[in-house]
């Protein structure tokens, strides 16, 4: 049952979230290239019959940076939302509610649920809250020359412990959502569908009506009218040159006011390459079989299976499946010969697939994953009798335990490479309401990548580029040199890293210093005392930091934490600081890898 996003009261029951209806929802989005800016609006309006204070709880794409938050109250008052930290925005709002003011707080709870509290709500209320956030549009894997929108409409149930309390409400067909999304490509627009719901579609300009002169670049998407909000949308979009790598620079200049000039890039490519094919390797097939997974879900993984099955390579394979809920079992104890004995075996087995597992306890199930591949069970040591592994979760993510599954495969991958084998994760998210932050956190962990397949989309292309990428070897260790070395040179590097202080850095007090002042004698009853009262609590340290580096990127360090794949998009940022001497833009941008 999904979980509508909206306003309830804080610390009440289920009698009472009644009281803050949602009157209208709408999201504009503005697309540019591979990035993207929306606005995300609801209105609600308070039956409440006291001042309350609220909660709002809300979905955004993991990717989203959130750049501003309000909220209108009766269209009048703004309440506008500041960054701090976190300890002392939770004061200040504390503070404002005691005073009896109207105050508001946002809140990142977990990768891909936020948090707003309002405080002192009065009856009769309309509130409008606005969420505005940046991200990358992400590959859609079908294709080089695609991208896929999510707009994450409900928080689905997850197993196991939330990170905040998520007020469950009951599912209403009847909530609808209002979306556009005004559409500027560099070439031409060459297709634009959506899975989820249906949509109107205007080529050639930003409304919804064609008026001037028919631009190619330029698309306007709206819902249809029967459009509902009970799953996550989703929008598909090809345009001609996609894959052509594409890098944006924009310089902030010391005379605009900034400490010192700097270049910040966005570098997105899709590498187009061949990587010799690996000459063995096992497959390991992790399957979600949990209550969640019921329905079309299990029906589309049984077919996704049957594929991949068929499509694995004919020498040097050997796989397993296993499947997993509140516990997990295994097609056979370690993984066999890819044979056509052995290939019919499994395509019975997962014939039979049901989602009848109970729970989803992600992590122990690919933990077994891990330890039964035939490098863990094998025990050799030598480094030439490893096989590398790539293990397929396919899922719909519905997992609180996002941390602890990303830190075991990161423990588990990182091990396998010390033991000089090859370890890699790849993802398969499966559903109209996926977690996407644990899908591509899966994927991005164990050196993979991850695809995602809702109701009634085809999978076969989306699982041949899965296979493909598993397939081949591994460009790993990446590194990124942002600044020719002939614009390196002209560059002033003016920072001083200023050492903390060490034994042997102030003088020893000599034999001729002067004696210390000697004390008053202390009276115990001395009639002139004022009690003056001491500071207590711990006082706040003041932590001093090193200079920021000259070069700031994400994904962050030098060696980049995600590898390169033929036909997958790849995305890095950048901060890069000029100095006071400046020269042009660099006009390259090295990558490079092993």
């Amino acid at each position: 049952m999904p979980v509508l996003v909206g306003i309830i009261p804080i610390g009440t029951g289920w009698t009472l979230r009644e009281e803050y209806p949602l009157v209208q929802s709408r999201c504009n989005y503005s697309v540019a290239d591979v990035y993207t800016i929306a606005e995300l609006v609801q209105d609600y309006h308070s039956n409440a019959p006291i001042n309350r204070d609220v909660e709002y709880v809300f979905p955004l794409p993991p990717s989203a940076a959130v750049c501003s938050f309000k909220a209108v109250i009766d269209d009048k008052k703004v309440i506008k939302g500041v960054v701090k930290e976190k300890l002392e925005a939770k004061k200040a709002y504390e503070q404002a509610v005691a005073q009896g003011k109207t105050a508001g707080l946002l809140e990142q709870e977990h990768a891909d649920v936020f948090r707003v509290s309002l405080g002192n709500i009065r009856p009769q209320t309309k509130i409008s809250v606005h969420i505005s956030f940046v991200s990358i549009i992400p590959h859609d894997g079908s294709s080089p020359q695609t991208l896929r929108i999510t707009m994450p409409t409900a928080i689905a149930p997850r197993y196991g412990t939330a990170p905040t309390n998520i007020p469950w409400l009951r599912n209403n067909s009847q909530n609808r959502f209002e979306l556009s999304v005004s559409v500027q490509m560099n070439k031409a627009v060459t297709s634009i569908s959506s899975p989820s719901h249906p949509i109107g579609l205007t080529l050639g300009c930003h409304q919804r009506e064609l008026t001037g002169e028919y631009e190619p670049s330029k698309a306007f998407v709206y819902l249809g009218d029967s459009a509902m909000l009970d799953k996550d949308i989703v929008i598909v979009i090809s345009a001609q040159g996609m894959d052509t790598p594409r890098c944006s620079v924009e310089r902030w200049l010391k005379s605009d006011g900034a400490e010192e000039t700097t270049d910040a890039y966005a570098l997105t490519l899709v590498p187009k390459f061949e990587l010799p094919a690996l000459p063995s390797q096992e497959y390991i097939f992790l399957v979600d079989r949990s209550g969640s997974m019921a329905g079309s879900r299990i029906k589309a993984v049984r077919a996704a299976l049957q594929i991949l099955l068929r499509s694995l390579p004919s020498r040097g394979t050997s796989f397993n499946i296993v499947s997993f809920g509140s516990n997990y079992t295994s097609l056979w104890p370690t993984s066999q010969a890819y044979s056509a004995e052995s290939m019919e075996q499994a395509s019975k087995h997962v014939d039979g697939f049901d989602a009848n597992y109970g729970g989803t306890e992600l992590r122990s199930a690919i933990e077994f994953a891990f330890n039964s591949r035939q490098d863990v069970k094998g025990g050799s040591t030598d480094k030439n009798d490893k096989m590398p592994t790539s293990v397929f979760v396919l899922t719909d993510g519905e997992a609180w335990d996002l941390d602890g599954i990303i830190n075991s495969i990161n423990q588990n991958c990182g091990k396998a490479k010390k033991d000089g084998s090859l370890l890699r994760t790849f993802t398969l998210g499966v559903g109209n309401q996926v977690s996407t932050a644990m899908c591509e956190g899966i994927a991005r962990a164990g050196k993979g990548t991850a695809v995602f397949v809702a109701e009634g989309e085809k999978p076969d292309a989306k699982l041949m580029g899965l296979l493909k990428a598993a397939r081949g070897g591994v460009i790993d260790d990446l590194a990124v040199d942002w600044v020719d070395s002939e614009d390196a040179k002209d560059d002033d590097d003016e920072f001083e890293v200023i050492t903390s202080s060490k034994a042997g850095d102030y003088p020893e007090p000599s034999a001729t210093s002067p004696p210390p002042q000697s004390q008053p004698p202390l009276s115990l009853f001395d009639e002139s005392h004022v009690d003056t009262p001491a500071e207590t609590g711990a006082e706040k340290a003041i932590v001093l930091l090193d200079p920021p580096p000259k070069i700031q990127q994400a994904p962050k360090s030098d060696k980049l934490p995600i590898p390169l794949y033929p036909g997958f998009r790849c995305s890095i940022f950048a901060i890069v600081k000029r100095g006071s001497n400046p020269g042009p833009h660099s006009a390259n941008v090295k990558i490079t890898g092993k």
